[in-house]
């Protein structure tokens, strides 16, 4: 019976998660919090063809410039229920200067624009070789990690529809950014815990370490945003997304906050599980650890895995700038001028915020799950186990482990 009543827990709060990203959604998009916004879609993507290129026709070198040259394709239809399968010819123009096209060849999907009485090649469909990636992805990790992988797989989805349908639109709706970004990092940590670990004392103690590190990562990206007096305009993308939305006084220093905040919080939410774990772990095998033992263990574990985490963290975000880097390196910028640039201070502030976070973390986790599973035994749902006492005693002992 118990169990029947966490399993209908358990989907009843699957529900609620669905139900805050379809509301949610409905809430920001039909309710303008900014009146002035307009949304504006670009009229040529109302005409983009979808195609998979079957043949090459043709390829016709440009007299007038060597360089330049003109690939004819046939190309078939799909993605539109009204002109799948059609064949229409397709038109490439390549210039030997331009590194960032290859030229098409049978079998690849493609984007076609019309202009005049042509289809003009834009750029290669790719999203169907990212399904396939997150296809094997996803049952990788449901082979692995059975229901639990399962699990795993609804909680991400769970964060990307909340992201992609909720906090995007209310971004571009004109709410408060900082006050959304609270909001979705409250729903995701609450959500991926319960769904992946379930109601217990465990996802319970995780969820609240983890809060507190995010918590951690918003006072020290605020301290550091007014001691270095940062704009949020780090790179040309910043500076369009106001026009982009439609929004006259777009806050960027509260995009940069999200940014920072959300990329933070994954990591914390590895570690605080990962002690977490191991301390349940600990108290459930050996049932005289005193919380004195279980916070000394915590620290040790946290200390080995802050070692791998924080140099993750760091790596991450120097790849993710190496471009940008390399494009000042390259333009002879003094090391102290490369150093202080807003992007390059932006990257250090993203690794610098979710490592200190991370070690904030360490010591906080320790302490609650100390607290928190000083009665957990080998028996933490209150099972009792019955021995038996030798032939002769008239009765048994039945040990009850609270």
């Amino acid at each position: 019976m118990k169990s029947f009543l966490k399993t209908v827990a358990y989907l009843i709060f699957i529900f609620l998660s669905i139900l805050f990203i379809y509301y949610g959604n409905r809430y920001v998009c039909h309710n303008q919090y900014n009146k002035g916004i307009n949304y504006e879609r670009e009229e040529e993507l109302n005409y983009l063809v979808f195609a998979e290129v079957k043949t090459i026709d043709k390829i016709i070198k440009d007299t007038s410039d060597p360089s330049s040259q003109k690939i004819y394709f046939k190309a078939e239809i799909f993605g539109d229920k009204n002109y799948n399968n059609n064949l229409v010819i397709g038109t490439q123009i390549l210039d030997d200067t331009d590194k960032n096209v290859a030229q098409v060849s049978p079998g690849d999907k493609v984007v076609l624009l019309p202009m005049d009485d042509d289809l003009i090649f834009q750029y290669y469909y790719r999203f169907d070789k990212i399904v396939i990636l997150g296809v094997v992805f996803a049952a990788l990790v449901i082979v692995l990690g059975g229901i639990k992988g399962i699990k795993t797989i609804l909680a991400l989805a769970m964060t990307c529809l909340s992201i992609f349908f909720v906090f995007i639109p209310a971004i571009g709706r004109g709410y408060n950014i900082y006050f959304s970004s609270c909001i979705i990092c409250l729903y995701i940590i609450i959500t991926t815990f319960i769904i992946v670990y379930g109601y217990n004392r465990k996802s319970m103690v995780a969820a609240i370490s983890c809060l507190t590190g995010v918590v951690f990562s918003v006072i020290i990206t605020f301290l550091m945003d007014s001691w270095m007096k940062l704009t949020g305009y780090i790179n040309d993308e910043t500076y369009m997304l106001g026009n982009i939305f439609g929004i006259k006084d777009l806050d960027v220093k509260a995009i940069i906050f999200s940014m920072i905040t959300i990329g933070a919080m994954g990591a914390i939410m590895d570690v605080s599980m990962s002690i977490t774990t191991s301390l349940y772990e600990i108290k459930s095998s050996k049932t005289n650890a005193t919380a004195m033992s279980l916070l000394k263990s915590g620290i040790s574990i946290g200390r080995d895995i802050m070692g791998t985490m924080t140099n993750t963290l760091i790596l991450a975000y120097i790849g993710s700038s190496l471009i940008v880097v390399l494009i000042y390196a390259g333009s002879n910028y003094s090391l102290l001028s490369l150093v202080n640039k807003e992007e390059l201070i932006f990257e250090f502030l993203q690794s610098l915020v979710g490592s200190l976070s991370i070690l904030l973390t360490i010591p906080i986790t320790a302490v609650i799950s100390s607290v928190f599973f000083t009665d957990v035994n080998k028996y933490p749902e209150g099972r009792s186990k019955l021995r038996k006492l030798p032939a002769g005693s008239g009765r048994s002992e039945k040990i009850q482990h609270h």
